[in-house]
């Protein structure tokens, strides 16, 4: 038998909005934003994230689309991948635009905090 994975595990979320652009203050279409808890599972599999849209928007996903994330502080991680023509390609095999500047948790320095209200409109972030 396996166990049961049921909404009642699940954290509140609050909806989470931002803007990621480039050096040349563009959009970073298509970057993944992951945000990693400060205080948590390093290996929870529920981290919030979102791919940059064409305008530079990402709105955070936990568990079901644009939900938003938990109350707390994150460390962010980007990676900006080229597109790939296949839907399922992970993109892992192309390189990252921002050459791993801003792909580990550990050396970030985008930090933000989540609060527990109707709408956190982050500050943009700016990749250099």
């Amino acid at each position: 038998m396996l166990p049961a994975c049921g909404k009642g595990s699940r954290r509140a979320v609050y909806p989470v909005h931002g803007y990621v652009f480039d050096a040349n203050n563009k959009p970073a279409s298509g970057a993944l934003v992951v945000f990693h808890p400060l205080e948590g599972d390093a290996g929870d599999r529920d981290k919030p994230r979102a791919f940059v849209a064409e305008d530079g928007s990402f709105a955070l996903t936990t568990y079901e689309k644009e939900d938003g994330a938990p109350e707390g502080e994150y460390v962010v991680t980007i990676e900006w991948r080229p597109k790939s023509a296949n839907p399922f390609d992970a993109n892992k095999q192309k390189p990252d635009q921002l050459k791993g500047r801003y792909s580990d948790a550990k050396k970030s320095k985008l930090r933000f905090k989540i609060d527990r209200k109707q709408d956190n409109m982050l500050e943009p972030i700016r990749l250099h």
